[in-house]
């Protein structure tokens, strides 16, 4: 018997030749004795204990109390930092004339009452740390980042030598290990942005309390029943507990495999489908791309099956069911070489390829950012959610447009066929930005739909969390280089911004002459003018962008004097 008295299945063998129970102990159950127990009778074992539930739902009142103040106190916080990221500043002044008043205060208690030298050191560390807040609330901000850096690539080494040292040890040491890359890994990040990883950590702590708060209310308005093995304010019992009872009945389950394991059933026929579907595809998006056409690149993305096999992945790592995965992962790597090989091809006979190259379908693929991987994300969610629907399946063709899966390896056929490599890169890391982002939310929608059963979660929770560790190193590894770009793409339009201010005021309001571009390259800027007066020395311009932008610019000016007289342009570059 199951812990809620559900009649336990019987085992079976998955496609990992393990035997599996289908269920799991319910997360928060109580644990009673056996029918075989000697002195315990029907009676004694079904009816709840009295003297167990009080005391439980007396500490709860108090623990929810505070997870819902806190809840409101992290949704006032982020909001007001999402509302305007300057406010983030001013918070840090309150908290640090808090830590100074809270300082104080124990400074003079511990006064009073002749506390020892040790008993000093606390408060004087909040008075010194509320100063350095309230007084430099911006720059702590970055040492507060690499600080966190520091820490977390310490302890991700600390992890990484822990497991090689017990390598030859089984268990948990795999689990230790990626969790050590992915501490590395979002070091290395934080050391790329310390201000801004301190303002995401904390709004992203902010937003789990608000979870937190959400989950504990909503598990005391419809779930009273179980109040009495569940604290409320217990966020990880209440997860597993919602998480034990939306698993999805054995037919619903089969229907899901079905779609997403291309090996399933008449494997020969879908896969020869797979691949004349996938071929099709490639061969579309590289025209589309080569006559710069919108609608036959979404043409493209709407006949491109590559979005069933990596779903299937998913479904595999998030079960544990190595067969299926490997089959899944297979499947997508062959269909992924296979597109950009077929591309290639195509587009040698493409004619002047060296311009094509430099329409609008192929850059926009060949840059990323961090909205690519936002979209990828958001689009992996809804793919697994249609799937595992099936009144959903209408929006599948939307999140094949959406993920543009197969747009991205026609690119990187044609830019190897014209010898741009760099290109290529670009769109390389377009599609492992779509692909492991795919993965990673697919798997966490398939748990939270019930697809993931808790039994499997359960049972074999240190080959399934190692899984999805490393598709999860992966996805920092690919947010790295598009967190840089994206770094890089501010920063020139903050410089252009400035850089035009900084023009107009050294133009002046009585000087004839107008601006025709504003160029931003590294550390020049070039400035294209027109009218019948000389502007100022280029020379006052690079000061007052230098300025501006807070680093030494070279300006460029190139002037056309324009002769009112007789309309036409004289004259040449002023640097």
């Amino acid at each position: 018997m199951s812990d809620f008295g559900d009649p336990t299945p019987p085992e079976r063998v998955d496609d990992t030749g393990e035997l599996e129970p289908l269920s799991a102990p319910d997360a928060g159950a109580e644990t009673r004795p056996s029918a075989d127990d000697a002195g315990v009778d029907e009676q004694q074992r079904t009816e709840p204990i009295d003297d167990s539930i009080r005391p439980i739902a007396d500490h709860s009142r108090g623990g929810l109390a505070w997870v819902i103040v806190q809840g409101v106190i992290g949704a006032v916080v982020a909001i007001l930092i999402v509302a305007d990221p300057y406010t983030f500043t001013a918070i840090e002044e309150i908290v640090g004339y808090g830590l100074i008043a809270f300082g104080v205060i124990e400074t003079i208690h511990t006064v009073r009452r002749r506390g020892s030298p040790a008993e000093y050191v606390q408060p004087g560390a909040a008075i010194a740390g509320g100063l350095v807040l309230a007084v430099w609330p911006s720059q702590t901000q970055v040492v507060a980042g690499y600080a966190l850096a520091a820490v977390i690539l310490v302890r991700g080494l600390i992890d990484i030598w822990a497991a090689i040292r017990s390598w030859h040890e089984t268990g948990a040491n795999a689990w230790v290990f990626v969790r050590g890359l992915i501490a590395l890994a979002l070091g290395m990040l934080m050391l790329a942005f310390p201000a801004q990883s301190v303002e995401v950590i904390v709004v992203g702590g902010a937003l789990l309390l608000v979870f937190r708060a959400v989950m504990a209310v909503w598990f005391v308005t419809t779930n009273r029943d179980a109040m009495s093995t569940v604290d409320p304010a217990d966020t990880y019992g209440v997860v597993t507990y919602w998480l034990s009872r939306r698993e999805m009945d054995a037919a619903d389950a089969h229907d899901v495999e079905n779609r997403v394991f291309l090996t399933r059933g008449n494997a020969r026929e879908r896969l020869w489908r797979f691949g004349i579907l996938m071929a099709l595809a490639t061969a579309i998006a590289t025209f589309g791309l080569a006559t710069d056409s919108t609608a036959v690149v979404i043409g493209a993305m709407l006949v491109a099956p590559l979005m069933t096999p990596i779903l299937g992945v998913a479904a595999g790592l998030i079960n544990g069911k190595t067969r299926s995965t490997a089959q899944s992962a297979t499947i997508t790597l062959l269909g992924s070489v296979g597109a950009i090989a077929l591309a290639f091809l195509l587009a040698g006979a493409i004619p002047d390829i060296d311009a094509v190259i430099q329409n609008a379908q192929i850059t926009s693929r060949t840059s990323p950012s961090l909205l690519d991987l936002a979209i990828a994300i958001a689009a992996g969610a809804a793919g697994a959610y249609g799937v595992s629907r099936a009144e959903s399946t209408d929006a599948l063709p939307g999140v094949a447009v959406a993920i543009a899966l197969v747009p991205p390896l026609a690119v990187v056929g044609i830019t190897l066929q014209a010898g741009d490599t760099a290109q290529a890169g670009g769109a390389v890391l377009l599609f492992l930005t779509n692909l492991i982002s795919i993965i990673l939310m697919a798997g966490l929608v398939f748990v939270l739909v019930g697809y993931g059963t808790w039994s499997r979660l359960y049972h074999r929770r240190n080959r399934i969390r190692v899984a999805f560790a490393t598709v999860a190193f992966a996805l920092v590894l690919v947010a790295i280089p598009l967190a840089l770009a994206g770094r890089d793409v501010l920063q020139t339009q903050a410089d252009l911004r400035a850089a035009s201010e900084a023009t107009s005021e050294w133009i002046g309001e009585d000087r004839n002459v107008r601006i025709l571009s504003i160029d931003v390259e590294g550390d020049e800027v070039i400035v294209e003018l027109i009218g019948p007066e000389a502007p100022p020395p280029a020379s006052l311009l690079a000061a007052q962008i230098s300025a501006a932008v807070g680093r030494p610019v070279l300006a460029t000016v190139r002037w056309i004097e324009e002769q009112e007289q007789q309309g036409g342009f004289v004259g040449g570059p002023d640097t």
